[in-house]
């Protein structure tokens, strides 16, 4: 494949609007004491006329479907998805196996080579040397055989390590991935413009000779908007006026999202960036659905520790931060006011994944701007595990584990059964609670994100957007109600399937927007 530029495009490379140069087909015949692969050359590629879906009909419609195997199904699907082809009903993805039977341990996520797989898996070597025109045929006859190969291989890996229900799963979430990177969500690039010149313009006049601590700041944050944002509009937004991104699913070892070319999930809030994420809008005529998770990792945390206590809180429909106010502050809880309930979340997400007090008073001082010594957030923490001892509880059978680290490898898993093993001498205590916590509230927002396609579809509407536990579609306008009861009841359904010792909130809005 080649890039806009024409430049030959390498593992990891960005592939949105490349060219095909070849396609090879190895056809795995049982019985057969040689694979047959069918090469499709570059000059077929280049001839206008060609109708790539007509052409792959004949083995994407066969019956029973066949079971299709990719090096990098997210890559491949997206290149056929620009020439109308859409995915397979059955594939696998060699990408994706090699990701999870990695475990986070070699610290590769999911940038893995075919060249480097089939030397790690098959023991073997693909055939040396740079692509020439020439030795395409040949580099994609041997890249497709040794794919058969090579799946096969790893199969019964996947299985030993009780893997294959996420391997599935993952490989059939990867056309809605695609789906929603095609479709991209709209900004107001004018608006963009503007905000960014305006930073551009106050950076320029800010006296930073004059060394008071806040032009100072304001300088530095500056700088970092500007140097980060400023380009966007003009670098992303295509002729249609919207922006797209390229979405990871398996790029963290706890199985979220990550995002790049744009990072749209680090897009600054209101209070960072004011009107920035009012740029993001809606289609003409549709609206956008804009949904979160209420509070899920301490209700996943809830779940897995378990912790009774906060389950109980959850069960009662209770406000988790105001039952840990009331227990630092020693009153009832429909007493606690909004400074003491502000403390008792920077308490709760800051102790939940096993912070320590020095490292507290940093954090609440820097998210929350609330200032402690490091007594107030010894107390602090001594309050949080007194309200749920449950959790408390879950910290000390890690705590045992990150021991047990020092000698022997160490795996922990999700409720899907993804698994992150820690090398002997290399456990750590906060990434063993937070993995599986993150992991599990990942799988569940993926199922929901994996059903929403098709049910939103049959109102006219998409999803354009994930930002960590965020959901955002765009629906038809007359459809906005009943698109926002369908994101709401899909994901509270979805997450339920995993975590169903708590209740399940789903907060969505219709806006114009989002901001």
């Amino acid at each position: 494949m080649r890039g806009r530029d024409g430049a030959r495009l390498r593992s990891g490379d960005d592939a949105r609007g490349g060219q095909l140069e070849g396609m090879a087909i190895a056809l795995g015949l049982d019985g057969a004491s040689e694979v047959p692969v069918l090469v499709l050359e570059r000059a077929l590629f280049l001839d206008p006329q060609l109708d790539l879906a007509e052409l792959l009909a004949p083995l994407w419609q066969a019956q029973p479907p066949p079971y299709l195997v990719f090096a990098d199904a997210h890559r491949a699907l997206g290149v056929l998805a620009e020439r109308g082809v859409s995915a397979p009903a059955r594939f696998g993805c060699a990408t994706v196996a090699g990701t999870l039977l990695g475990e986070g341990a070699d610290r590769r996520r999911d940038h893995r080579p075919l060249d480097r797989s089939v030397r790690e898996f098959l023991e073997r070597e693909l055939p040396d040397g740079l692509l020439t025109l020439s030795s395409t045929g040949t580099r994609l006859a041997s890249e497709a055989e040794a794919l058969l190969e090579l799946l096969r291989t790893m199969t019964p890996m996947l299985r030993d390590r009780s893997l294959a229900k996420v391997y599935s799963f993952e490989c059939s979430l990867i056309p809605a991935v695609v789906a929603m990177e095609a479709a991209g969500i709209g900004v107001d690039a004018p608006g963009f413009e503007r905000i960014a010149g305006s930073w551009v313009r106050e950076r320029a006049e800010l006296d930073v000779d004059a060394e008071t601590e806040g032009v100072v700041e304001r300088a530095a944050r500056l700088d970092k908007l500007i140097s980060t944002y400023r380009y966007w509009a003009r670098d992303y937004v295509g002729p249609d006026q919207r922006m797209r991104c390229r979405l990871h699913p398996l790029a963290a070892d706890s199985g979220r999202f990550s995002c790049t070319e744009p990072n749209l999930q680090q897009v600054p809030a209101e209070h960072t960036a004011p009107g920035l994420r009012a740029c993001f809008v809606a289609a003409k005529g549709h609206k956008l659905i804009i949904a979160d998770y209420a509070q899920i990792e301490l209700r996943v945390a809830a779940h897995l520790a378990p912790c009774e206590a906060m389950r109980a809180v959850f069960r009662a429909g209770r406000d988790p931060h105001r039952a840990t106010a009331a227990n630092l502050a020693g009153k009832p809880e429909h007493e606690v006011d909004s400074h003491e309930r502000k403390l008792a979340k920077a308490v709760n997400f800051g102790f939940l994944f096993g912070m320590g007090a020095r490292r507290f008073a940093q954090y609440a001082r820097d998210s929350y701007g609330l200032e402690l010594d490091e007594r107030q957030a010894a107390a602090a923490r001594e309050a949080f595990f007194r309200t749920f001892p449950g959790i408390a509880a879950w910290h000390r059978r890690i705590g045992a584990l990150s021991r047990a680290g020092e000698r022997e490898d160490i795996t922990v898993v999700t409720a899907m059964g993804r698994r992150r093993t820690f090398l002997a001498g290399k456990f750590s205590f906060n990434a063993a609670l937070n993995i599986p916590v993150q992991g599990t509230a990942a799988e569940g927002f993926k199922i929901a994100m994996l059903r929403l396609q098709p049910a939103l579809a049959e109102i006219g509407g998409r999803g354009v957007l994930v930002v960590h536990d965020e959901y955002i579609a765009e629906v038809p306008e007359e459809h906005a109600e009943r698109g926002r009861g369908i994101v709401e009841q899909v994901m509270v359904a979805a997450m339920g399937e995993l975590v169903d010792s708590v209740p399940i909130l789903v907060e969505a809005a219709i806006a114009d927007h989002w901001g």
